[in-house]
């Protein structure tokens, strides 16, 4: 009996740990025509007390998802694919423009504002969670 209420707390472990992030504030910017890649934008909260690392992304509208950053390189703005980004216990990380932000490249379709995709996030530890972005009017991203 020890045995298997053991094993039933290992597996409910991972659950309790991915839920630990909130995320809201959360959009896709509509891609123009002739694009195939666009944005989504969020914030990510950390009201754990254990640091959280995201380790990449997936999506159904896109066939990748990759973690970015926009960084400024002397005069010039360089954009990245970052292997994790860190959410430290209790704060906050933004995704935003010239920022951190999940790169969607080779949509499926054109996304189109008033849709919604789902994004999932993928952590260090093996588990992950989905949400819901809005997919808004590229001009009013935030």
């Amino acid at each position: 009996m020890k045995k298997i209420v053991a094993s039933i707390m290992l597996l409910a472990c991972p659950l309790v740990f991915a839920g630990q992030l909130e995320i809201s504030r959360t959009n896709v910017r509509a891609n123009v025509p002739g694009s195939d890649n666009t944005a989504a934008y969020m914030l990510v909260e950390n009201t754990s007390k254990e640091d959280v690392r995201i380790v990449g992304a997936a999506t159904d509208v896109a066939e990748f998802a990759e973690l970015h950053s926009h960084k400024m390189d002397g005069d010039r703005m360089i954009m990245r694919h970052e292997k994790y980004i860190d959410v430290d216990a209790g704060e906050s990380v933004r995704f935003a423009p010239n920022g951190y932000h999940v790169m969607l490249i080779g949509l499926k379709k054109r996304v189109k504002h008033g849709e919604k995709a789902d994004i999932t996030l993928k952590y260090d530890d093996g588990t992950s969670q989905t949400f819901k972005f809005d997919i808004i009017d590229p001009r009013k991203a935030e």
